[in-house]
């Protein structure tokens, strides 16, 4: 019994035995204990874990995105109504010198704006009737064209004939004042604005004394003083009235310009201490002429007479003769370099023989007619933005300004630092002093410059150098017109 239970148990180890070496490896079993076993299963499954991943995208954004399109430059015709240029190409009876015609002036434009079609209308001066004045007037009331060359700015604008420039300057990044304190001159009362710009600078000028200095030699007196006074004028020019004693000629001490008195007038006047008045708060005017002073200078004015050659109560210009050989007046007033500045460039010397002094002086320091002509938009024009381009070429470039200069004589009005390479000969000038300083001497712009009153005066004027007005008179039926005139006015605006 024992043998088969001991025979049993060898065979059951040896089987044993057999699968275990038949089988992998196994390790062997711990200890017995109550332990957990360490494995690793795999189970298919979704797991959701939090957590901020950047992922690189392409997002796309639904908006409108307004283009807008690039403005055309100002085009079109602007018509420009312009004074005393030349209409062809000319030569200048004392210089010699080609003065350029009014197409020189429109071909430089266009090459500058090739898409304005620049048109002008160049008229001369004139007098009287067919003055610049009431050619202007019959234009504007016409509405002939946008751009005027405008001496009486301030008298359409506060009749509301023109743009206020204000709004142009504002909106406008590229404009530059080139003209300094002379752009203020042309501000002034306007229909609704007591404050308006209505114009820009555009051709300077001056009002000076000349003086013959040769015929100053031969009579032995002394030069004018750069300065002169009313008491040096009469007495010099009492003392050069006669034959000359060198050349046995008819001399004459003084000259006026019998058509264009008033500024001459207002130049003794203001010396005298006159005060032509005062623009009211309501754009209105306030104008005396019959006041003492006034009185005063009418009766000098009348006393020169005597001492000016026949026919200078019909002349509009300088005496025959002026700035030649052939000159028999001493002292010759109101000197406008549109007769003198070529002359006196073109011919080396003659500014040596003909002299200029500042013109009369007041006891402010100030005297002798402002000259600063502008340009001016009318309220009519229907292209204004092209005119305004116009405007800033022709009163603000060097182009235009020199060849004003070429062309007429006329001082420029922009920074002289501008002009100082292009016209290099102005500061040569034996006087160079008196001429290009007289106009920081000048008296403020007069705002009735083109108006009633002006021709009321001039009218009386003329009959008191006529001897049909004494100098009382003729004051009196000046104011009395100018009176019946301003009546009209009706809160600036004349009816």
């Amino acid at each position: 019994m024992k043998t088969r239970v001991f025979i049993s148990l060898a065979a059951m180890l040896l089987v044993a035995f057999v699968v275990i070496q038949c089988a992998a490896p196994v390790a062997a079993p711990p200890a017995a204990t109550s332990a957990p076993v360490i494995q690793t299963v795999v189970v298919p499954q979704t797991v959701a874990v939090p957590q901020t991943v950047a992922v690189p995208q392409t997002a796309v954004v639904q908006q409108t995105v307004v283009v807008e399109p690039t403005k055309a430059p100002p085009s079109g015709v602007v018509k420009v109504v312009l004074f005393g240029k030349p209409d062809q190409d000319t030569v200048d009876p004392v210089s010699g010198k080609t003065l350029p015609g009014i197409d020189k002036l429109k071909a430089m434009f266009e090459k500058a704006y090739p898409s304005i079609d620049l048109q002008i209308i160049n008229s001369p001066w004139g007098s009287g009737a067919t003055a610049y004045g009431p050619k202007t007037e019959t234009m504007i009331q016409a509405q002939e064209a946008c751009v005027y060359h405008m001496p009486g700015a301030l008298d359409y604008g506060r009749r509301g004939y023109l743009v206020n420039l204000d709004t142009f300057i504002k909106n406008d990044p590229d404009f530059k004042n080139v003209w300094g304190d002379n752009l203020a001159q042309w501000r002034g009362w306007g229909p609704g604005n007591p404050d308006n710009q209505w114009g820009l600078p555009y051709v300077g000028g001056n009002r000076v004394i000349h003086y013959d200095a040769k015929l100053f030699e031969d009579w032995g007196v002394e030069p004018l003083s750069l300065h002169p006074t009313l008491d040096e004028i009469e007495q010099k020019a009492a003392k050069m009235t006669g034959k000359n004693p060198k050349t046995g000629e008819q001399n004459y001490g003084y000259w006026y310009q019998g058509k264009y008195l008033n500024w001459q007038f207002q130049a003794i006047a203001h010396a005298l201490g006159a005060n032509w008045g005062k623009v009211n708060p309501d754009g209105t005017w306030a104008i005396n002429w019959n006041t003492p002073e006034y009185l005063k200078a009418a009766e000098w004015l009348n006393k020169m007479k005597q001492y000016a050659p026949p026919g200078a109560l019909a002349s509009d210009a300088m005496p025959d003769g002026f700035l030649t050989d052939q000159n028999v007046v001493a002292i010759i007033p109101e000197g406008e370099p549109g007769y003198y500045i070529q002359p006196f460039i073109s011919q080396p010397g003659l500014d040596k023989r003909f002299r200029t002094v500042y013109n009369l002086e007041g006891p402010d320091g100030k005297g002798g007619l402002f000259i600063a002509d502008p340009l001016t938009m009318a309220a009519s024009c229907d292209n204004k933005d092209a005119a305004w381009v116009v405007m800033k070429w022709l009163a603000g470039s060097v182009e235009s300004q020199k060849y004003n200069f070429d062309a007429v004589g006329s001082l420029p009005v922009i920074n002289a630092d501008l002009v100082k390479d292009a016209i290099p000969e102005l500061g040569k000038l034996t006087d160079a002093q008196a001429i290009l300083d007289q106009n920081a001497h000048a008296e403020p712009r007069y705002p009735w410059a083109s108006s009633q009153p002006r021709f009321s005066l001039q009218a009386a004027l003329e009959a008191m150098l006529a001897g049909t007005l004494t100098p009382q008179q003729a004051l009196e039926q000046a104011q009395k017109e100018t009176d019946d005139w301003l009546k009209q006015q009706k809160s600036g605006a004349s009816q």
